[in-house]
């Protein structure tokens, strides 16, 4: 009897092994996927939060950026305020223009072929040929003198009219040299140089510092040329009158 239950019994023990070691072999299987997806889970959180501290140094950096970028716009405003103010400051005070003047247009003095010009150094009147074709002005000067003054160049002259009058009886002006110029002159087999000096003039109602090159004009007309320099900007020209401005005593002396 017993032997005819033996091959029965050895048969389900191995159907039992046979059955469990699929079902070992899923649950290692199952456990390694679970520690595989944990520790991708862990590096993918620990990338979350390098990316996060990158985005908030950037923007830390940003801010910064942004506040040095305010900062310095502020100070070059503050300093373009500060030299347009300083320059204000310097600039010589503009007359009051009248619009109903005759002498006036569109806010603009009208200068003429010729004027009368004051000089402040010599306080004395000229007359000054007004050249829409040369760019720097030109005053008459005869025995230049160069020299030094407090560090600086200085010019010493005789401001003749003509070649007839003595230098004892010419205005002796000195005025501080702003720099040299060359020229060149057909009758001259190279450039000359002359310097150029600033001087306070009056024409009509403009009152401006001026450069004036330096040279001898006792063969011509007018002691005075007034070049694109000095009035431009400030003055229309019409070449079909003169002496528009006058000779304005009155205003000389008030100022």
């Amino acid at each position: 009897m017993l032997r005819r239950f033996v091959p029965l019994l050895t048969f389900a023990v191995l159907s039992g092994c046979s059955l469990t070691q699929p079902q070992q072999d899923h649950e290692q299987t199952m456990q390694a996927i679970n520690v595989m997806e944990d520790r991708v889970n862990f590096q993918l959180a620990t990338m979350i939060k390098q990316i996060d501290d990158q985005n908030a140094y950037i923007a830390n950096l940003e801010t910064k950026i942004s506040t040095l970028s305010d900062d310095m716009s502020q100070h070059y405003s503050d300093s373009a305020l500060l030299a347009f103010s300083e320059e204000e400051e310097e600039a010589a005070p503009v007359p009051e223009i009248r619009d109903n003047d005759p002498r006036i247009a569109h806010g603009k003095v009208i200068l003429g072929e010729e004027e009368w010009v004051w000089l402040d150094a010599t306080q004395s009147f000229y007359k000054a040929r007004v050249d829409t074709g040369a760019t720097t002005s030109s005053v008459s000067a005869t025995n230049i003198q160069i020299f030094e003054r407090d560090g600086k160049e200085w010019a010493r002259f005789n401001m003749n009219h003509t070649s007839d009058e003595a230098p004892s009886e010419a205005d002796m002006v000195e005025a501080p040299v702003v720099r040299w110029v060359k020229i060149r002159q057909a009758s001259a087999s190279g450039p000359n140089r002359r310097p150029v000096i600033e001087a306070w003039v009056k024409l009509g109602q403009l009152h401006e510092k001026a450069q004036f090159t330096l040279a001898d004009r006792t063969q011509m007309t007018y002691p005075v040329l007034l070049g694109r320099e000095f009035f431009k900007d400030i003055a229309l020209v019409d070449v079909g009158k003169k002496f528009v401005q006058g000779m304005n005593e009155q205003q000389v002396q008030q100022n």
